[in-house]
């Protein structure tokens, strides 16, 4: 944990509870709709993919339903990525010995890459956006060359966690 993290505010943890709430309905939605999100997962040739498509798959639709800071998002997709693997370890997808840093690192570049193609494909995607979303995501992967603003999300990451 850093010791320079700026702690969620009370109504960014309340967004949060609400927006995995959401995501909670979406991934276990009965019918075609919970097992299209399955698919994704189960039927992809490498499971980190299928991970990080149903993630931002997940994260864009609960996206449409109510208002999410950034750092929200963040925190929503750490947490349905969790979620997810611990279903696809459960299914027999996976198993707990595979979920390394490595691992991680390639869900959250699948779920980044993919959530950004998405995004685009419903024209929703401006060049401030997609920059913006670059440089997050460095910041998050630990990459980051050059400072950027203070980042506001660590408490909400840290308690997606935890």
């Amino acid at each position: 944990m850093q010791q320079d993290e700026v702690q969620a505010t009370p109504e960014e943890e309340a967004q949060l509870e609400q927006a995995f709430d959401a995501a909670i309905k979406v991934i276990h939605a009965p019918g075609k709709a919970g097992d299209n999100i399955a698919g994704m997962v189960l039927d992809a040739q490498k499971v980190e993919q299928g991970i990080g498509q149903a993630v931002a798959t997940v994260v864009i639709t609960v996206e449409k339903q109510m208002q999410l800071t950034d750092d929200v998002k963040l925190a929503l997709a750490e947490r349905v990525t969790d979620e997810l693997v611990a279903l696809a370890i459960k299914a027999g997808a996976l198993a707990e010995d595979e979920v390394t840093d490595q691992m991680t690192d390639a869900l959250a570049s699948h779920a980044m890459s993919t959530y950004l193609t998405l995004k685009e494909q419903l024209g929703e995607l401006d060049q401030n956006e997609l920059s913006a979303n670059v440089q997050e995501a460095q910041a998050f992967m630990g990459q980051q060359q050059k400072p950027a603003a203070p980042a506001k999300s660590g408490g909400l990451l840290q308690r997606a966690r935890g």
